[in-house]
């Protein structure tokens, strides 16, 4: 490893840094003008600083030892210990993907899952809070929502349904008259 390299390394990774940070604000910028929730712009924003972390960093490795196989083999071992360590993580966020796309559970309803109850205060991705009968905060991962029983008591009211008439059929025994004359005595 000579110093040619090794400040070659360095500025591959501070120019991919520089590259991803301008990304980060042109992607930030595409998912507010869609109007996509705060924290759904936040965990793609970590996301993608991760992995330009990770890209930045293995690039650099690559130029400064001067052997694609050991970066290559670098990547790969971090990405599978990234997947590793964030496992549970990213199952919370998938649980509450479907928590809040289900919209089984909603603020205001009275919660029970696991030995807790509470009224839900808040659904987050990863998260929901809970405020106990007692007044604590309980903070249920959205997974243990998702993959067991949870008994949801609304407070709020059903919607009310539309007042149906019956649709009368047409023809001589629905004609008021006709039913009048068989009627009478």
């Amino acid at each position: 490893m000579d110093l040619i390299h090794a400040v070659l390394g360095v500025l591959a990774f501070a120019a991919l840094l520089l590259l991803a940070t301008w990304l980060r604000t042109v992607i930030r910028a595409a998912l507010e003008k869609r109007q996509v929730r705060a924290d759904m712009v936040q965990l793609v924003m970590r996301a993608f600083w991760g992995a330009a972390i990770m890209v930045a960093l293995v690039a650099g490795f690559t130029i400064v030892t001067q052997q694609p196989s050991l970066g290559l083999t670098g990547f790969l071992t971090a990405a599978i210990i990234t997947s590793l360590g964030l496992q549970d993580l990213f199952k919370n966020y998938v649980a509450g993907y479907y928590v809040l796309l289900e919209r089984n559970i909603k603020v205001g309803d009275i919660v029970e899952s696991q030995g807790y109850r509470g009224v839900v205060t808040e659904v987050k991705m990863r998260v929901t809070y809970l405020r106990g009968e007692t007044g604590e905060l309980i903070i249920v991962p959205n997974l243990e929502l998702f993959n067991h029983t949870t008994v949801v008591l609304s407070e709020t009211k059903p919607p009310k349904q539309p007042r149906r008439r019956p649709k009368l059929r047409e023809g001589p025994e629905n004609d008021p008259d006709h039913s009048l004359e068989s009627v009478s005595l």
